[in-house]
């Protein structure tokens, strides 16, 4: 019956234009039954299963730890085994541009053929001023191969006549670090690890970022909020996304990307939740949050959550974030620096409500390839205003019976129409001081 499917590596998330192969369950030759799980991709965000859809005999295109561009082809299932003998294995495509396939059958010689260079091997060759002739005979050549290479024990050093590359200022490139195996345990980066840090140096890596503060004043926030949560109790979060997501309809520079030439405007507003609970660092989405009630989108961070627990996270609920708000208010920090997301123009920080203040801060962080900081300010003090309108009414009014711990005046008797200011008292405790004793009057 010849040939009887034909395995792809899928497009998943407009993101991932290339997928790690991480297991391959099977040699090539074996039967495989309908529905048997025969690989495994990894993504940026998740793990993909690939399954025979039918009896037959696999033969792998492909090999475990590398990354392969989509639509290539990596397997097979034929309904015979001879017809799997001798499978070429594809090296991973090199700038768009697919390398010559390697027969995994009869003995090593010398490659006589193009020698291939990975994008990381490029570069790390580029940095380091190592010809590419010292890689002669070689069919493939990976960012491996060039790290050991640059080791101080090989003695390798730059060929005469090929100068070393700098940067602005004629300041030379570093090398990798070197890793002394009797001081350090150097571990592998999982595939996760290494899109998660092309993602993020992406837009780091040009400077062109900036991160603004504002407080929020949370005293009494939480008497309203929390009669719309049933279990995020004294939480930001959800209503941080209700009202950013509303917000971001009016603030489009927000909730686009620098494309290299142009800015990609998103036509939805998908916000995503950063969560790191022992199993990595994920981004989940609510979709279409502008049009959720705030108990709706509580309902949504806790189904979210639970299937990241449990690792049964949909592709759709990782893909298509156009917004990142990262909450680390349990952590007690006092403020941080978010860092902008690959294919975002901002993201949004949250940290601990000072118990003495009843204050926390937000931090923008935002791409100045897209936005200004005049803008994102806006939005930060907007987004503040709609926060401080969900503080108790009776709260304000309890307000206006405190007095100034110094002259004991009361904030009904001030004049000055400005109001008196939150402070530590000199006994430790939380207090007031009306503007008069403030500037030494």
């Amino acid at each position: 019956m010849g040939l009887l499917q034909e395995i792809q590596v899928p497009l998943l998330a407009v993101n991932d234009t290339s997928l790690t192969v991480v297991e391959i369950n099977f040699t090539s030759g074996s039967q495989v039954k309908k529905g048997d799980i025969v690989m495994v991709f990894e993504t940026s965000k998740t793990t993909y299963d690939v399954e025979a859809a039918s009896d037959g005999y696999i033969q792998y295109l492909c090999e475990a730890d590398h990354d392969y561009e989509v639509n290539t082809v990596v397997a097979r299932v034929y309904s015979e085994a001879g017809e799997t003998a001798a499978p070429p294995v594809h090296r991973p495509a090199i700038n768009g541009v697919a390398a010559a396939p390697v027969v995994k059958a009869g003995p090593a010689s010398v490659w006589e053929g193009e020698t291939l260079f990975s994008r990381e091997a490029t570069r790390l060759m580029t940095e380091a001023g190592v010809a590419p002739s010292l890689f002669t005979g070689r069919d493939f050549v990976t960012a491996k191969d060039v790290r050991d290479l640059l080791q101080p024990a090989s003695g390798i050093q730059a060929p005469k006549g090929e100068p070393a590359v700098t940067r602005a200022g004629n300041a030379p490139n570093r090398l990798p670090l070197p890793a002394d195996p009797q001081k350090v345990i150097v571990g592998k980066l999982s595939s996760a690890k290494k899109r998660e840090i092309e993602y993020l140096g992406d837009i780091q890596s040009t400077g062109l970022t900036s991160t603004i503060n504002t407080f929020v004043e949370t005293n009494g926030i939480f008497t309203h909020i929390n009669r719309s949560l049933k279990h995020l109790k004294d939480a930001l979060l959800p209503v941080i996304l209700y009202e950013s997501a509303r917000l971001l309809a009016d603030y489009p520079l927000l909730n686009a990307y620098f494309t290299g030439d142009a800015i990609a405007h998103y036509k939805e507003v998908n916000p995503g939740f950063a969560i790191d609970i022992d199993k990595g660092l994920k981004v989940l989405k609510i979709a279409r949050a502008g049009q959720l009630t705030i108990p709706a989108i509580e309902e949504e961070i806790l189904r979210l959550s639970g299937s990241y627990l449990d690792d049964t996270l949909d592709i759709d609920d990782l893909t298509d974030i156009t917004f990142t708000i990262t909450d680390l208010s349990s952590e007690g920090v006092a403020f941080f620096r978010p860092l902008v997301n690959k294919m975002n123009s901002s993201i949004l920080g949250i940290s601990a409500i000072d118990a003495r203040l009843q204050r926390c801060t937000l931090s923008l962080t935002f791409d100045h390839r897209v936005t200004e900081g005049k803008l994102a300010a806006q939005f930060l003090k907007e987004l503040k205003d709609r926060l401080e309108s969900y503080r108790a009414v009776d709260t304000q009014a309890a307000l206006r019976g405190v007095t100034c711990f110094k002259c004991l005046k009361t904030l009904g008797e001030d004049l000055s129409g400005v109001g008196f200011a939150r402070c530590i008292t000199p006994e430790g405790k939380d207090g007031y001081i009306c503007q008069s004793c403030l500037k030494g009057f």
